[in-house]
């Protein structure tokens, strides 16, 4: 309740105000016990030096004594609201001030010979005001996309254990059995043999070079000890493009195959996306190690000196239908554009 001058007026009896706020008014004043409890039209009259304001709500009349009643607005947000709430507010604020029975400007109460208007800012506080305003604004921004890039990162984001490689597109052969490299053909052509696998049972098995490409070892040599299914060589074309090769866990599939793909991190720090290729088919049965071998094609062009690197892979859900991954490092990277953008200028001025 705010004490400030008001007089209110029901039935055209003027009652003296003793309190009001944005809900109901307190009055005081003879009142006739008869309207106790019913609805009437009240009249709220401020007095200002030469004019009143009068507001006109409805309200329900509570008498609580002999001399005082409670004014309930029945309808608080009315059309008187906006007004009222004016004036309340101008007079919180110092605004308005009261001089008796009157209210009147704050401006007109203060002494005399006070201190003057505050001088106009010059350019260059305007200046140095603007530029602190917007290195605000940028902390915002930066702080709202790490916000948004640690709850993708906790809640959205699936790391896959194994990582990837890039490599040229194209086959890879595969040890056929546990044993030792005994030869390697890396000329070879298509029906020639292209290396000869050593077995742990006394087996010696020649692996003919299935088609016209380029040979790429993957660290073997002659006399190396290989594994059965252990990637050997990569067969490719001198101009094929750069893939990523990736083992998928089985039950990460649909999320890949939902989202389109995942997210890949060189160690350079470089970061794009990866699709599945279109002729990507899910195996009908899983290695024992549960895992699903596949070629990613990039967003990016990668550079020949690049292929051999291996690669962080995860997978980002979409939540709503909003690719989180993606939104959190586009959201990231324009903020510190922007961060660095206004420091330039910062700069210069």
């Amino acid at each position: 309740m705010i004490d400030i001058p008001f007089s209110a007026v029901i039935d055209g009896r003027r009652y003296a105000g003793d309190g009001l706020s944005l809900t109901e008014a307190q009055v005081s004043g003879l009142i006739d016990r008869r309207i106790d409890g019913t609805e009437k039209i009240v009249h709220l009259i401020f007095d200002f030096p030469g004019f009143q304001v009068a507001l006109v709500p409805t309200a329900r009349v509570m008498v609580e004594g002999d001399n005082s009643s409670v004014l309930v607005f029945t309808e608080p947000t009315g059309d008187h609201s906006p007004q009222l709430r004016q004036i309340l507010n101008d007079y919180i604020s110092g605004d308005l001030t009261s001089s008796g029975g009157l209210i009147r400007s704050g401006s007109l109460a203060q002494p005399k010979g006070g201190t003057g208007a505050a001088p106009k800012p010059g350019f260059r506080k305007r200046l140095r005001s603007a530029f602190g305003t917007l290195v605000v604004l940028a902390l915002s921004v930066a702080l709202i996309a790490l916000a948004v890039s640690l709850m993708q990162a906790r809640l959205f984001t699936t790391d896959i254990a194994a990582p990837g490689r890039v490599v040229a597109q194209g086959q890879t052969i595969r040890a056929t059995a546990d044993g030792q490299i005994s030869f390697i053909n890396p000329d070879a052509g298509p029906g020639d043999v292209l290396f000869a696998l050593d077995t742990v049972d006394g087996e010696t098995l020649s692996i003919a070079m299935p088609s016209k490409g380029t040979v790429h070892p993957i660290s073997v040599a002659e006399g190396s000890t290989v594994l059965a299914g252990e990637p050997l060589f990569e067969i490719s074309a001198p101009d094929a493009p750069l893939v990523i090769e990736a083992r998928l866990p089985q039950e990460l599939l649909f999320e890949v195959q939902q989202t389109g793909g995942v997210n890949v991190t060189l160690p350079d720090g470089t970061e794009f996306r990866a699709t599945l290729g279109d002729g990507f088919r899910a195996p009908g049965a899983v290695g024992s190690d549960g895992l699903v071998r596949a070629n990613l094609v990039p967003s990016i062009d990668l550079s020949p000196d690049e292929a051999g690197q291996v690669a962080a892979l995860s997978v980002s859900r979409d939540a709503f239908g909003v690719d989180w991954g993606s939104l959190s490092r586009d959201a990231l990277g324009e903020a510190r554009a922007f961060t660095r953008s206004i420091k330039a200028i910062g700069d210069q001025s």
